[in-house]
């Protein structure tokens, strides 16, 4: 499964010169956990997350020094710019979810920006992966052989769907075409596996 078909898009994008206050009213009216980060020509810069807008933006209880002077904290960043993380984890629309899922673990982020020559087309987050598990095993069944009717013939596979598991059974029983066919099955978002048999070997299944 290409990331294209799990993301989200278009993608809602800030500037350096962006107040935090309006990021911070962004993502709190969006419900995002992050932002990207674009230049005057749309190219990605960085990214602002929930954890960097939140940083210093709560003063410690205050103590009195010495002299009486209240002890002051850290000047909090005014602008995305002075706040963003500007070294960003990108992948492509044409990436593997699979392999996108193992970067997004081993990196601990929980959303990556989606780019094409350098600029935004997207964001994937946990939140979209998440959503694509939870497709209702009708609409990818549903889904599944429009995706194989784009190659073979209408009707040759039967198809069941069980928790994302998908079966094709095969009316002609021609094995030398089952690896295209199961291939075309988990590029359907919400498959979580595909497996393909001979018709007579499903049902006794």
């Amino acid at each position: 499964m290409r990331v294209e078909a799990a993301m989200s898009t278009p993608a809602v994008t800030v500037t350096a010169a962006t107040p935090v206050k309006r990021a911070a009213e962004l993502l709190a009216a969006r419900g995002f956990t992050v932002l990207p980060v674009v230049d005057e020509e749309l190219r990605l810069v960085g990214i602002v997350s929930e954890g960097d807008l939140v940083r210093d933006r709560f003063p410690a209880k205050a103590r009195l020094a010495a002299s009486g002077a209240a002890g002051a904290g850290a000047e909090p960043g005014a602008t995305v710019g002075e706040v963003m993380t500007r070294e960003v984890l990108t992948v492509t629309g044409r990436d593997d979810v699979h392999e996108l899922v193992e970067r997004m673990r081993r990196a601990r982020v929980r959303a990556v920006p989606v780019c094409r020559d350098g600029m935004v087309t997207g964001v994937v987050t946990y939140r979209d992966l998440v959503r694509t598990v939870a497709r209702r095993d009708e609409r990818i069944a549903s889904a599944v052989r429009v995706r194989l009717e784009s190659c073979f013939t209408l009707g040759r596979f039967e198809v069941a769907v069980d928790a994302g598991a998908v079966l094709l059974s095969d009316r002609m029983d021609r094995p030398e075409d089952w690896h295209t066919a199961r291939v075309l099955a988990e590029q359907v978002p919400g498959v979580a596996r595909a497996r393909v048999a001979a018709r007579a070997e499903s049902t006794a299944g």
